[in-house]
């Protein structure tokens, strides 16, 4: 049987409102460095789009694997369900607490920008209908462990995606004030070459 949650939801509201930030702060680099290395021994734009598209699809995943059966239940006390406590979010959105990415959420840095993007807009909407197709006791009812924050209920786990999304969107506005103060310098560097330039000629 097919299950809709109700399209006000307000878990997907989150989703798109995080998502709509990400995205924002994407487009405030210029497309051309959207494959730059902008912070030393960070990652790029692209490698942080591919990044987020990894995560959305793992947790498309557990949806999918909710639904079949196969993952535990979410009595054991150790479980936490949605809405997440405010430490966990804390740390989530802080960019200040470095959380490694897992090895099979990395990114591989071998896509364009439009063919990055192309797939966070897919495995998105994959996800918004995997969360719809689940029944709500699927969504509170399995849990699956969290590299960082032990089990977590799916539901949970959506949440998680949303916050997930805001973690990284910082991490692009990072990315687009570098991006910004190595234009500003290239063209403070240019107007003083122009300037001593000028200065040189014969009066």
């Amino acid at each position: 049987m097919t299950v809709t949650q109700p399209s006000s939801d307000a878990l997907l509201d989150r989703l798109e409102q995080e998502r709509t930030r990400f995205l924002a702060e994407v487009a405030r680099v210029p497309l051309p460095l959207h494959t730059e290395r902008l912070v030393a021994e960070g990652w790029t734009v692209v490698e942080v789009v591919e990044h987020v598209t990894r995560v959305d699809r793992g947790v498309g995943r557990l949806l999918e694997a909710g639904r079949a059966g196969q993952l535990r239940a979410a009595a054991a006390p150790d479980v936490t369900a949605a809405p997440l406590p405010a430490t966990v979010v804390a740390k989530l959105r802080d960019r200040s607490i470095r959380l490694e990415a897992p090895e099979r959420v990395r990114p591989t840095g071998a896509l364009t920008s439009e063919a990055a993007l192309e797939a966070l807009a897919q495995a998105r909407a994959a996800l918004v209908e995997a969360y719809r197709a689940t029944a709500p006791d699927v969504l509170d009812g399995a849990a699956h462990p969290h590299p960082f924050f032990g089990p977590l209920t799916l539901r949970a786990w959506l949440e998680m995606s949303a916050h997930h999304d805001a973690r990284h969107a910082q991490q692009v506005a990072e990315l687009a004030a570098a991006a910004a103060a190595a234009a500003a310098a290239a063209a403070a560097a240019a107007g003083d070459a122009a300037a001593d330039g000028a200065s040189r000629l014969p009066g």
